[in-house]
């Protein structure tokens, strides 16, 4: 996630705000802290670093400085489905997010990978339902975290098919991922932005990719909808703000960040990610969010899970 730190003119005392649609125009902070609230070497890592180092090219005068920490909750983030949703079986969650934080631009989207090591015996879908139905519970699948979307699309997934898994909760995309490679899990689920790197070195194999279609960089792999109809599922970074933000502002920071994602530079490394830049108003993204909240919300309803 990133985040503005909270003393900054952008988002200060509500006083600071007097002459908002001028500093729309001028850029008014010096220093950003682009807060990354996950493991390093994850996709909101990645993506988050890519966005700074491109909005200290587009906004002279203005550091933005990535830092690996948790976020408080309270200021400007960059931010995944995963986090937006993570108040819904958190218990200890301090914030809501429809009502605390208002969207300000999608970065990112991607389709999610089912992995499994190269010396596994279960090479698709179907097979790994049959293994799943013959000895339920038996089989182990690693997540980033209780609450992530990577562990609410495996309940979707257990009770779209009538299975059951263990998952297998870990703190981060890297470390889950690191879990499958060292024989501590059966499977993994993860994005592609994360799991790139463990698939181009031939430490993990993917059998599945969550999106409509079949990636370019993956043509082999098939989509879960080929056996599992419907089974369409994407993970998305982006930008947030305190719901009080004057919108002059959030319409700056969602022009810079949406004509750097157009840099044919951006585009490359993205499309070599797995994942394709976010390029939609900040309306539809607000409803976007709206639509993912009320769609988790029943699946963890229905599962009942929930993070003590």
């Amino acid at each position: 996630m990133t985040a503005i730190h909270r003393r900054s003119a952008l988002l200060g005392a509500s006083a600071l705000f007097a002459g908002a649609p001028a500093l729309a125009q001028n850029f008014p902070l010096r220093q950003v802290r682009v807060v990354v609230g996950f493991a390093p070497g994850g996709a909101n890592d990645i993506m988050a670093r890519l966005v700074a180092g491109k909005l200290n090219e587009r906004l002279p005068g203005t550091s933005f400085i990535v830092e690996n920490r948790p976020p408080d909750g309270a200021t400007l983030m960059y931010t995944s489905n995963s986090t937006i949703i993570s108040p819904l079986v958190n218990r200890g969650s301090t914030f809501d997010p429809m009502r605390d934080f208002a969207p300000v631009v999608l970065a990112q989207e991607a389709p999610m990978l089912l992995l499994v090591r190269p010396d596994s015996p279960i090479r698709t879908v179907a097979q790994m339902i049959e293994a799943a139905r013959r000895a339920p519970g038996r089989l182990t699948v690693s997540h980033p975290g209780t609450g992530a979307i990577n562990h609410l699309t495996m309940a979707l997934f257990q009770r779209e098919t009538g299975t059951e898994f263990t998952l297998v909760p870990y703190t981060g995309n890297a470390p889950s991922l690191t879990a499958l490679v060292r024989g501590d899990v059966d499977f993994a689920h993860d994005g592609t932005v994360s799991a790139r790197s463990f698939v181009d070195s031939g430490q993990l194999r993917p059998i599945a990719v969550s999106g409509a279609q079949r990636l370019a960089i993956m043509p082999d792999v098939p989509t879960f909808a080929e056996t599992v109809p419907g089974h369409v599922l994407m993970f998305w970074g982006g930008l947030f703000a305190p719901r009080a933000t004057p919108a002059p502002l959030l319409d700056r920071i969602h022009a810079e960040v949406s004509e750097a994602l157009r840099q044919p530079e951006v585009i490359a490394r993205v499309h070599q990610l797995g994942a394709e830049p976010g390029q939609i108003s900040r309306a539809a993204f607000a409803q976007m969010v709206a639509e993912e909240w009320e769609r988790w919300s029943t699946v963890v309803r229905v599962a009942g899970i929930r993070a003590e």
